[in-house]
């Protein structure tokens, strides 16, 4: 019988919660030495990510991070049986026990700051002396400016707020550091997005990571808002990627 594979954990943390996983299957452990998996039975070669298996899916790993240290895998990660699992387990015990405790006792948080403006570039003039004054030359005496002109004040507009985001994520990681584990500094995806962390705080201590967060609002200009996702697994400081007898998982 093949195993959908939720996670990892410590043998050791504890009664497995009753609740059923995808396919309505119930959720149990394998364990193997000091490591469990959380696994259910599965009858599907490739999980397709559809809706109800992603939500059965989270519904499993969101009751197993809210009690007990987990390092989640890919979804769709598939065991073809419960030796090959096992094998797994102990081929990389030394690797999954050191991923274990480098997040013991904390769970994953997103944290953002961003403009709360209706036009981010606009704004970035408006504070940006060296942008203004670039800008003005540009469009001297109204006039309509060449293509290298635009073109040079369109990568001045792009350093800046390269710039002004690393500045900002530097006093947001000054912050947050002294209430989590760790934390990691991701992309951002939106333009008016202007820092985006990934902060692994500890389970005990979401209030006052939070806590932190609001009290540090007044620090910043009116014009950022802070907004705070989770908890959840630590997927991105957790990495788990294992190929099982041809089947991929991951992170």
């Amino acid at each position: 019988m093949s195993l959908y594979v939720y996670a990892i954990s410590r043998a050791e943390d504890g009664e497995t919660p009753l609740l059923d996983g995808i396919l309505e299957q119930p959720v149990y452990q394998v364990q193997r030495g000091s490591l469990a998996a959380i696994v259910s039975d599965c009858q599907l070669e490739v999980m397709r990510p559809e809706r109800r298996h992603l939500s059965a899916n989270q519904k499993v790993l969101s009751a197993f991070n809210a009690r007990r240290d987990i390092l989640p895998m890919a979804f769709g990660t598939v065991a073809e049986s419960e030796e090959s699992l096992g094998q797994f387990l102990d081929e990389h015990q030394d690797g999954l026990t050191t991923q274990l405790a480098n997040i013991s006792g904390a769970v994953e948080m997103a944290l953002k700051l961003s403009l709360d403006v209706a036009d981010p570039i606009a704004y970035l003039f408006e504070h940006t002396r060296e942008l203004e004054a670039a800008r003005r030359r540009a469009f001297r005496r109204g006039r309509e400016p060449s293509y290298d002109e635009k073109l040079r004040l369109g990568q001045l507009c792009d350093e800046s707020m390269r710039r002004y985001r690393e500045a900002l994520t530097a006093r947001v990681l000054a912050i947050v550091r002294p209430s989590c584990k760790d934390v990691m500094v991701l992309p951002v995806h939106e333009e008016r997005e202007v820092a985006h962390l990934a902060v692994l705080a500890p389970r005990a201590g979401l209030d006052e990571f939070q806590a932190a967060v609001e009290a540090s609002a007044d620090q910043f200009d009116d014009d950022l808002a802070f907004s705070i996702h989770g908890p959840w697994p630590p997927h991105t400081f957790a990495s788990v990627r294992p190929v099982m007898n041809g089947r991929a998982g991951g992170r």
